[in-house]
């Protein structure tokens, strides 16, 4: 049997009963070297977990071998970005309890007074910075450890044109426990040394009220700045985000943005995430800036040039929506760096490209290939009569990528 047991903060005084209890009926434990000194009484092997978890896990493995209860211990709360899933993942056939202890994150709110039922959590030990949320919309705790400090976390946030308010845990129930409230400029010019800390991100005051407003869809085509550039119209642009079943966390990239009408509604749909319109023709690349500015959107990021060239400065995407390709869709298909499950929608207004992009999402193995055609008509007011305005048929691919072959 393979018991999971959170020991909170790593302090005794912080242990419950049932915890040292638990101990003294395991007959091996495996934890870190802290973790272990808070049981001097128990007098079964113990094994110090390390950063070679392969060897911890052949460990693991053995005592299971020998019916050994075996205990895992693991600090603030198993469930909470822990050791647990690899083990679910090593030994799925085995039993496994496991056992509470106090987060980080509980330890963090209680020390600011701030309810955290509705908060967001991210972690980004061992993890890019680019998984934090574009805006602080909620009370965000963040796990911090390796080379993202919540130093950089705040200078991050002074990138995207934010200050917010932060306040950092370090060494949370020890003797030099710091926990301090700050601006995130005061945060990234901070000189002490803050390692494996817990910091949480508070939102602009209003900020929680204008999150719940919203986002809208179909946006009036006269809303948008326009120019000479052509713009996907707001009845085919309703359809194409509702192919693209955008997230709220997601990463999208929209390729030949054109305005950026897609780009902007895209945005909202995934406030949690980023969107990134790539754009080659400079007047198109000015006009997606302004709309960006004209509805105040955070997670739009430009991309100068032309795809695939590009396609260096993506992440991997969740999402690829593909309006404009110059002549160039084999190459997109086959290079985009979208997920494995990712959703892909193309608009199309010629038979042949309709054909050529069918070719290729077949090819490609990509799964659950939709096709429909959509022209939409409009009743234009001509004196005390309505006069059809037929706008041009658009034809809409849409996909999800499987593995590859």
């Amino acid at each position: 049997m393979l018991q999971v047991i959170g020991i909170g903060p790593g302090r005794p005084e912080w242990l419950p009963p049932a915890i040292v209890e638990l101990v003294k009926h395991c007959d091996v434990l495996i934890g870190g070297s802290r973790a272990l000194q808070l049981f001097p009484d128990f007098s079964g092997p113990e094994y110090c977990l390390s950063g070679d978890l392969t060897s911890s896990l052949a460990i693991i493995k053995n005592a299971l071998s020998e019916e050994q209860v075996v205990g895992v211990l693991v600090s603030g709360d198993p469930g909470f970005f822990s050791f647990l899933p690899r083990l679910k993942k090593e030994f799925p056939e085995e039993r496994i309890d496991v056992y509470p202890g106090i987060s980080s994150l509980q330890f963090a709110f209680a020390r600011a007074g701030v309810p955290w039922q509705e908060a967001t959590f991210v972690s980004v030990h061992g993890r890019p910075l680019s998984v934090l949320p574009q805006t602080i919309r909620r009370p965000t705790a963040v796990l911090t450890g390796g080379e993202n400090t919540p130093q950089k976390v705040a200078q991050l946030y002074l990138e995207r044109g934010y200050n917010p308010i932060i306040s950092v845990g370090n060494a949370l129930a020890y003797p030099e426990e710091v926990w301090e409230t700050m601006d995130a400029e005061h945060l990234a010019g901070e000189m002490a040394s803050l390692q494996n800390a817990i910091v949480i991100l508070y939102p602009a005051l209003g900020q929680e009220i204008k999150a719940s407003t919203g986002y809208r869809i179909g946006i009036p085509d006269q809303e948008f700045l326009r120019g000479e550039v052509p713009m996907t119209k707001a009845e085919i642009r309703v359809q194409v985000l509702a192919k693209a079943q955008i997230s709220l966390y997601d990463k999208v990239v929209d390729i030949g943005a054109g305005t950026g009408s897609i780009s902007i509604e895209a945005a909202g749909l995934a406030a949690e995430g980023v969107v990134y319109a790539i754009e080659h023709k400079p007047e198109a690349q000015e006009l997606i800036l302004a709309n960006q500015q004209k509805f105040g959107v955070s997670n739009l990021r430009l991309i100068s040039g032309a795809a695939p060239d590009v396609f260096s400065e993506l992440p991997l995407v969740d999402v690829c929506i593909i309006g404009g390709s110059s002549g160039r869709l084999p190459e997109i298909l086959k290079l985009v760096p979208l997920v494995d499950g990712g959703r892909i929608v193309i608009t199309a207004v010629t038979i042949e490209t309709v054909a050529q992009g069918l070719k290729l999402l077949t090819e490609l193995n990509y799964q659950d290939i939709d096709t429909v055609s959509i022209q939409a008509v409009r009743w234009k007011a001509v004196k005390n009569l309505h006069m059809a305005q037929a706008l041009n048929q658009v034809f809409i691919l849409s996909a999800r990528k499987g593995e590859k072959k």
